[in-house]
């Protein structure tokens, strides 16, 4: 059981702790790369890609990686370099692969194409036959993980062009397609599924030219350098491309590496009150700027999911329309009369209902969506987790919205969240910030911490102050089912410590959330101090009338 100490020693240096296993690659060479990069197609010249493809291979190769670079690629030479490729990525030697391309790339039928120069495109059937489908680079990536070899893979895709065929032949969707990326690698797009990016006027792509500033600065995740690369990408382009990831990593990537420094217990706790400190500073801030500030200097923080949605609803963002509910309800209308709810009863804006995406390689990525009005209500019922019996059933009601002081009361009061949901007090306990347990968008894949400080209100502990940190991951999406109805619901799951002064206290929670839905679905708690059971919780969704939903847009 972790003392306050050793807690704190954890808390700070495990964002930037080195996997044992990229130490190794790194010292041996075993990083491999393939980069592309095709400008030349008669029918549709792009200025960038070779650039960009250039500028990635510097920077990979500065970094330790064999890298074989390939420019103005036909097909056979993108065949034939893939399976060079394929062939370092199943070898026993490599440990992190990357695979980088910039040109034309397009979609058909949920699939992935990238575009040889060679390529004479002017029907679906020729876009099959004459390019390269982006499965034919990630089946090696399965094909090793397979064979049991513990590797990381990364693949960077530049090519969501414009017109990539010219008038020859106008795909039905612009862009690439949504693709989940598979276990223990990484997918990154220079724009958002359907979308294209810019090719630019300058020696590089808008995407490659933060994208490898980035990547270049020693020591940091590249999940971090990519959220810096998003947020960049956004301003420059005022908003018109957005990049996005697909992740399964399960443990941190650096391109280069770099020994983290070890910390003492004082330098441990200023770091942690430096971030507070910055967050209290912004946390009711009106000011994008604030919140860019924030990003860009804490891109994994402990609140950086809760200041992407602040940033978010500020630049105004283009929500989607569509979630993942299974239940037919009733539409309410904002100011309906409230009558009490009913079991099962299930009223929600109709926005939040749409059909599920019939995408067979995407689960889907959707912004959380929550909007709370006066008068919403979710009834809950609790039971113990392990024996089924219930342990109370009780009515949320907003009583109160503060937009501005991003608040929302429940009860008059007696339960606080913020406009994310996520808990500021409660009956038992009053936090100094918000638990940071619900993200900004839902995709499975996406990593985040959370950190806070709880003082207790009730029993022996009351006035103790805890440092609760957690862990939280989306793990997937499924279908479930509660006295609501069922859903089809991303599942979340945090872990981790609340930690005081008299104990430590071990935490496991699994959320199920809907988009657009404002309470979650379920959720299972355990919590655990030394070998003694503390809790054992299932709560459920008994019933839900809710007035708005901040998918509409």
């Amino acid at each position: 059981m972790p003392n306050r100490r050793n807690f704190l020693q954890t808390l700070a240096i495990a964002p930037c702790l080195l996997p044992s296993r990229l130490l190794w690659a790194a010292a041996d060479g075993a990083q491999t790369a393939l980069v592309i990069g095709n400008a030349a197609y008669p029918q549709s010249l792009l200025v960038n890609p070779t650039n960009d493809a250039k500028a990635m291979h510097t920077l990979l190769d500065n970094a330790g990686f064999s890298v074989d670079l390939q420019l103005d690629a036909s097909r056979t030479t993108m065949l034939e370099a893939i399976e060079r490729f394929g062939k370092r990525v199943q070898s026993s030697d490599t440990k992190l692969a990357v695979f980088y391309y910039a040109g034309h790339g397009a979609q058909l039928d949920w699939r992935n194409y990238l575009l040889p120069v060679n390529a004479a495109v002017s029907s679906a059937a020729a876009l099959k036959a004459d390019c390269i489908e982006l499965g034919q680079v990630l089946d090696h990536f399965v094909l090793a993980q397979r064979k049991g070899a513990e590797k990381t893979f990364v693949v960077i895709l530049d090519a969501c062009r414009d017109n990539p065929f010219g008038t020859a032949y106008k795909p039905q969707n612009k862009g690439l397609s949504q693709f989940d990326a598979p276990v223990g690698s990484l997918l990154a797009y220079a724009t958002a599924p359907g979308n294209v990016a810019f090719d630019g006027t300058r020696k590089n792509g808008l995407y490659t030219e933060n994208l490898v500033e980035e990547l270049s600065r020693p020591g940091v995740r590249i999940e971090d350098a990519l959220k810096r690369v998003r947020l960049n990408v956004r301003l420059a382009s005022g908003g018109e491309q957005i990049p996005w990831e697909s992740t399964s990593l399960e443990s941190d990537v650096f391109i280069f590496l770099r020994a983290a420094p070890k910390l003492s217990e004082e330098e441990v706790e200023r770091q942690v009150e430096e971030e507070v400190a910055h967050w209290n500073r912004i946390k009711t801030s009106r000011r994008a700027e604030d919140w860019i500030e924030y990003l860009r200097k804490y891109p994994n923080g402990r609140f950086s999911e809760i200041a992407q949605a602040r940033l978010n609803a500020l630049l105004g963002t283009q929500g989607q329309r569509q979630s993942h509910s299974a239940v037919k309800p009733k539409r309410i209308s904002p100011g309906a009369e409230q009558a009490d709810l009913a079991e099962g009863e299930a009223l929600v804006p109709v926005e939040t209902l749409a059909a599920v995406s019939h995408n067979p390689y995407s689960a889907g990525r959707f912004p959380l969506g929550r909007k709370f009005t006066v008068g919403d209500s979710y009834i809950l019922r609790s039971s113990d987790l392990l024996t089924g019996s219930v342990k109370n059933t009780f009515q949320n009601r907003v009583t109160r919205v503060d937009e501005d002081n991003d608040r929302v009361e429940m009860n008059h009061g007696k339960l606080v969240v913020d406009l994310m949901g996520n808990a500021v007090e409660n009956r038992d306990n009053v936090a100094d910030v918000p638990q940071q347990l619900f993200p900004a968008e839902l995709q499975v894949g996406k990593r985040w911490t959370s950190l806070n400080n709880v003082v207790m209100k009730i029993g022996r502990s009351a006035g103790e102050t805890k440092r609760v940190t957690m862990d939280v991951s989306i793990q997937a999406r499924e279908k479930i089912r509660v006295p609501a109805g069922e859903y089809n619901a991303f599942r979340i799951v945090a872990s981790g410590w609340s930690v005081g002064d008299r104990n430590a206290t071990k935490i496991e929670v699994k959320l199920w959330v809907v988009p657009g839905i404002n309470v979650f679905i379920r959720r299972e708690r355990i919590k655990q101090r030394g070998n003694r059971l503390v809790e054992s919780d299932l709560t459920e969704l008994v019933a839900i009338r809710q007035a708005a939903s901040g998918l509409a847009g």
